[in-house]
């Protein structure tokens, strides 16, 4: 995997940073996520819920809005630390992968409160992406 053990340690702090600031009073799920972009620059962002739960925003998608806010399109690893599983859901793995620049081995660090670290791959969490790349669209050009 194309990850130093220094960006690993620098993407769960930011990610158990940016859990801190979660808003979750109905699930008291409380997620923080963090992206490696291709130039080494770290965003990271936490769960945001509302009373519907349906207008919540996943961490996953809040860090990766705030890559591309500042002009980055190209993640080389996400971070998730929160309960149960360090692992993006479907929807943030759409999210994540639409930055991924068709590239199965972008690492996912996850960093789960009660288990233990486990890095894998957007490949082997999303084996059938469709994304930009399906429709001949780099993401960096826009």
């Amino acid at each position: 995997m194309n990850i130093t053990e220094t960006e690993v340690a620098e993407l769960v702090a930011a990610a158990t940073t940016a859990r801190t600031h979660a808003y979750a009073p109905y699930s008291m799920h409380h997620v923080g996520a963090s992206v490696l972009t291709a130039d080494g620059t770290v965003f990271a962002g936490a769960n945001m819920e509302t009373v519907t739960l349906q207008a919540s925003v996943h961490a996953e998608r809040a860090a990766v809005v705030a890559m591309a806010n500042a002009g980055h399109r190209r993640v080389r690893a996400v971070c998730v630390v929160g309960p149960y599983s360090g692992i993006p859901c479907s929807e943030c793995r759409q999210t994540v992968w639409e930055f991924c620049g068709g590239d199965p081995e972008v690492v996912v660090v996850s960093a789960p409160t009660d288990g233990p670290l486990e890095l894998l791959t957007m490949g082997a969490i999303l084996p059938y992406p469709y994304g930009p790349e399906t429709k001949g669209i780099d993401p960096t050009q826009f």
